[in-house]
């Protein structure tokens, strides 16, 4: 294997080794250095030659954890759906993701709140750089024709935030098993998007009388 090889090989191991030491218990800052190099199966001098402190991996992993969806909402963007599709297919498709990669997203809620402030701020930025697409997304929708982007851009910020919300109450179901509560999570959530969605109409809707009164 060649040397730049063997090193990516050696990165992503010690990212991947902090997430499969999360767990429902354990927060991020709770993992030591140690810990990660024991079960990447490095030594901790090792650790050094990719990351200067444990902080630097927490804002990697942020990015690591955030690509998958990345290339989810790709996939959903690339058909062609009403809004009322798009609702229905992407929150469950997140959520449903979410329980499969459980620990990233544990990973994720936990700093977001509690995690140091690059871990945090990080985590804004990748939200909202989701929300940005989202936003475009939205105003390209046949029922959003003549949306100002920038209503589109805060709808989008708001489903996301809610999204992220909603995770708390995924993360709470067992790994496995539970459809029935998943089915249930996924139908409240799809409401609450939707909700979002036509709120941001109405707002739009309101605003354009406002317009036209005042000319």
């Amino acid at each position: 294997m060649k040397k730049s090889q063997q090193r990516l090989k050696t990165h992503r191991a010690l990212m991947v080794a902090a997430i499969k030491l999360m767990s429902d218990d354990r927060s991020f800052s709770s993992i030591s250095l140690r810990e990660v190099t024991r079960e990447a199966g490095v030594v901790p001098a090792t650790f050094y030659r990719h990351f200067n402190e444990m902080e630097d991996l927490a804002v990697e992993l942020v990015d690591y954890c955030f690509r998958p969806m990345e290339n989810l909402v790709a996939g959903v963007r690339a058909r062609r759906l009403t809004a009322r599709q798009l609702v229905y297919e992407s929150v469950g498709t997140f959520i449903r993701f979410a329980r499969r990669h459980r620990r990233y997203f544990l990973f994720l809620t936990k700093e977001r709140l509690g995690g140091r402030v690059r871990v945090r701020t990080r985590i804004r930025e990748q939200i909202r750089d989701m929300a940005l697409i989202l936003g475009h997304d939205l105003i390209g929708l046949p029922e959003w024709q003549g949306v100002p982007i920038g209503i589109g851009q805060e709808v989008a910020q708001l489903i996301m935030d809610q999204m992220m919300l909603i995770l708390d109450e995924v993360l709470d179901l067992p790994p496995t098993g539970e459809k029935n509560e998943e089915v249930k999570i996924i139908a409240r959530a799809r409401k609450k998007v939707w909700i979002l969605l036509r709120g941001g109409l109405s707002y739009q809707d309101r605003r354009g009388a406002r317009l036209k009164g005042s000319g």
